[in-house]
């Protein structure tokens, strides 16, 4: 799947500037796409089950009449439903309200997210809250089924793998971790199951089967997610941050981008996998960033390339940043003769030995190295001579997050 085709970041999230509130939102649509499409059926319905019960839940078969799968799927929603969390996203209009000095909260958007420890740290994508100055969570209290929201601080985030962690003062009887699960093993044709909050729906679930494995999306930083994990499995705006659980109810991945022309479920979403996320969200809780090695070069698109009739092995440096790693070691960019005819300069042919086709592959083997690390970098110059150079890595820049780390402060 070609990750220029993955609708993005923002097909999970709910952008949410004319929102009321997360239950009359919600009940909005509902209501909207039953008197729109099945009037008549609404009214039928009503007239059966009596007045002012459309809506409400119909007594629930006895186990011994529910499927073995079906037994299985509603004990992992009801394991899991608590550790699902509804996060809102919020600026600040920086006019004053009318009774009150504070700056005034606009909502921004909406997404999911799940409890990783019982410390109070919260999982989602990073491009959830990316655009926030402020963020609230609720939680489901699995005592009593009410919920409570709770003002949720900026832990860390890493936007090249799409991740961040929020943390919340909540009370410990609270907070119920999902059980952590492993994407190494994992089979086309099993089941899946994806719990969130699409379009204000909180707790909706969704079941599938993982359509398939070793996808590549795009980043919010422009980088490639590898491994990244196929389900058919309905993920909608608001899904973005939550779960993707296997049949036993351990979490395999976060749903993270659905493919789709309307911006809706087409059958096609993708998650990023729970061993990429275990790593990052480790790193996040101890350090609160992810730092990684950079050459300090723009690449120009292997496809690109071909377009313009330069099938070269390798990719091609377009552009070399001053002081960077890249030209401290001579690394040469494309530049424009007079005549005004592209020159191709340098083309990356490997990594200490590790060929490189094309720019997906610069950054997975980047991946394997840290910031100071010191590689010996294959190139093709002036299109015949090889050569191989030296470079000390660099530290990449990340994209700045508008909320501010550790702002944890109580829900008046």
């Amino acid at each position: 799947v070609p990750a220029d085709r993955v609708e993005g970041w923002g097909m999970g999230e709910m952008g949410g500037g004319k929102m009321g509130s997360r239950r009359s939102f919600g009940k909005g649509i509902l209501s909207s796409s039953l008197y729109g499409v099945g009037g008549a059926l609404l009214s039928q319905a009503s007239s059966y089950f009596g007045p002012n019960t459309v809506g409400m839940t119909r007594p629930a078969k006895s186990a011994q009449m529910l499927l073995s799968n079906e037994q299985s799927t509603i004990k992992v929603f009801q394991q899991s439903t608590a550790g699902v969390v509804f996060i809102d996203t919020f600026v600040q209009n920086n006019r004053m309200g009318m009774l009150t000095m504070d700056p005034i909260e606009i909502p921004a958007g909406t997404g999911s997210g799940f409890v990783w420890d019982k410390q109070g740290h919260i999982v989602t994508n990073f491009h959830v809250i990316r655009s926030a100055e402020t963020a609230r969570v609720t939680l489901t209290d699995s005592m009593n089924g009410g919920m409570k929201t709770f003002k949720a601080g900026l832990v860390g985030y890493d936007p090249d793998k799409d991740i961040a962690v929020l943390k919340v003062d909540a009370p410990s009887e609270m907070l119920k971790p999902l059980a952590i699960g492993t994407s190494s093993d994992l089979l086309v044709g099993q089941g899946a199951i994806a719990i969130g909050n699409p379009f204000g729906l909180d707790h909706t679930l969704t079941v599938g089967v993982i359509s398939g494995l070793g996808r590549q999306v795009v980043s919010p930083s422009g980088r490639p997610i590898f491994n990244v994990i196929q389900t058919d499995a309905s993920i909608n705006p608001g899904n973005s941050g939550g779960p993707l659980l296997n049949s036993a109810g351990q979490t395999i991945g976060i749903n993270t981008a659905i493919y789709s022309p309307s911006g809706a479920s087409s059958g096609v979403g993708f998650a990023i996998p729970i061993d990429t996320v275990k790593t990052i969200v480790s790193t996040l809780i101890e350090n609160g960033q992810v730092v990684r090695p950079q050459l300090g070069v723009s690449l120009f698109e292997t496809k690109a390339l071909k377009a313009l009739g330069l099938d070269i092995p390798g990719v091609a440096v377009i552009e070399v940043a001053p002081d960077s790693p890249a030209a401290k070691a001579g690394i040469v960019g494309m530049s424009r003769l007079s005549n005004g005819d592209l020159q191709v300069g340098d083309i990356i042919i490997s990594f200490d030995g590790s060929p490189i086709k094309d720019e997906s592959d610069v950054y997975r083997l980047l991946d394997k190295y840290s910031p100071g690390d010191t590689i010996t970098v294959g190139l093709l110059r002036a299109g015949h001579e090889k050569i191989e150079v030296q470079i000390q890595l660099g530290a990449a820049k990340r994209i700045p997050a508008v909320m501010k780390s550790n702002t944890l402060l109580p829900l008046n």
